[in-house]
């Protein structure tokens, strides 16, 4: 029967096992694994995962037609006999250069088969496309590529023998080189300056924030368990600003803060706060403050509504007993609502530190990172480098840093702080 159980449980456990390594593991793994490649889409030879050299057959071609097509089109009576020499030895040097690769007939048909979709404007399919081939045939295919890049360069500096060089040139481009770096993307951002400001930007908004909205969070809690009649009224108002949607909430902000039409943005000028509107957003200093302002608006009723259910467990008998031992409400909210309120705080600390940490979508909406990256947190840079930059490969190393630091305060609140849990609880 102990058997049975068991295996029912292990049953049960199975489908959120599974959605686990789905929706966890595998992403990533495979994130980790981008972050070992130099994956750039805006560059055709590095835009794909790539272990071995291939050849881009439809590249290759493309290329090869113009190139052909140029040298075809050459005036030769207008050239003297050492360029005419020049130009009939680049000539003779492409089929031999083609030669290097196309070898074998299996090969000869895939480059025809290309050219023939080519000719009839028909998509490459990536089978066709990419041919791999050995370092070796690279090699060779290199060293003709350079026969012909130093013939060219003793043609004549024409509008005509320009185009034909850069034809020449884009044969290079042809070639997919092996993009796995190993650690190197690792090793670049442990020198990179513009990852540690982010980290310090990251810190900076994590430790500020966290800290107002636990204490502005604690007294609005307190606020409304004492005031049982309006308690629900409260409950409803002060959810406002957490369940509008955080873009949203930044557009607002933003609007308020712009510095010709912004109502914030005027009245700090106003009082004297800042010099003029326009410096809330466009100043490195302000820009930080205003977008703290913003996330301690927005989530502080969050962190009220977790100590509002802290402070109802608290038993009402321990205040009626403080009360009869003559403490006053000082007292009894450091020595009775502190203590017993501790699990509770850790657990909202806990996640707010990690969602500070990771905070994106109201910075990015609100400054962009801006003003000279004096509010790029270190989600803002992985954003520019994967869809900016279009780099993957160092966008995944970062987005696996990212990891690891939640990682670390993780285990800094789980397994330091949440100590004081159990032995609140065993208390």
């Amino acid at each position: 029967m102990d058997r049975k159980e068991k295996l029912f449980g292990y049953l049960f456990l199975l489908p959120a096992v599974l959605i686990f390594i789905f929706v966890a593991v595998i992403p990533l793994v495979q994130v980790f694994v981008f972050s070992l490649f130099d994956i750039q889409l805006n560059n055709p030879t590095k835009s794909e995962v790539s272990l071995s050299y291939k050849i881009d057959v439809e590249n290759y071609a493309n290329t090869l037609f113009t190139a052909s097509s140029i040298i075809d089109g050459i005036n030769i009576e207008s050239l003297n006999d050492s360029q005419k020499k020049t130009i009939a030895r680049i000539k003779s040097l492409l089929p031999m250069m083609e030669k290097s690769i196309f070898n074998t007939k299996t090969r000869i048909d895939r480059l025809n088969k290309v050219n023939d979709l080519l000719n009839n404007f028909q998509p490459v399919d990536s089978k066709l496309k990419y041919l791999p081939v050995a370092a070796k045939e690279i090699n060779q295919y290199n060293a003709y590529v350079d026969k012909i890049i130093n013939l060219t360069n003793s043609l004549p500096n024409t509008q005509e023998m320009n185009d034909l060089k850069q034809a020449i040139l884009a044969f290079d481009q042809v070639i997919v080189k092996p993009n796995f770096v190993g650690l190197q993307n690792y090793s670049y951002y442990l020198k990179d300056s513009r990852l540690f400001s982010a980290v310090k930007n990251t810190l900076l908004f994590t430790v500020v924030t966290v800290f107002f909205e636990l204490v502005f969070g604690l007294m609005l809690a307190v606020v409304m368990h004492k005031v049982a009649n309006l308690k629900n009224v409260f409950k409803s108002i002060v959810l406002l600003p957490w369940a509008i949607p955080t873009v949203i909430s930044a557009l607002m902000w933003k609007f308020m803060y712009d510095g010709q039409v912004g109502i914030l943005a005027k009245f700090f000028a106003d009082i004297g706060l800042i010099k003029s509107p326009a410096d809330l957003l466009s100043s490195t200093t302000n820009a930080m403050i205003a977008a703290m302002t913003a996330d301690i608006w927005k989530t502080t009723p969050y962190i009220a509504i977790l100590l509002v259910a802290g402070l109802q467990t608290i038993p009402e008998s321990l205040y009626e007993a403080a009360k009869v031992d003559g403490a006053n409400a000082v007292y009894q909210f450091f020595r009775i609502t502190l203590p017993m309120l501790k699990p509770t705080i850790l657990v909202a600390l806990l996640f707010r530190t990690l969602d500070a940490f990771r905070v994106f979508d109201l910075i990015y909406v609100l400054t962009g990172g801006g003003p000279a990256n004096s509010t790029e947190t270190v989600s803002i840079y992985t954003y520019k480098t994967l869809f900016n930059q279009l780099d993957f490969g160092r966008g995944s190393t970062l987005a696996v840093l990212i990891f690891i630091m939640v990682t670390i305060i993780s285990f800094i609140y789980i397994k330091i702080l949440g100590a004081e849990v159990f032995s609140h609880q065993k208390r």
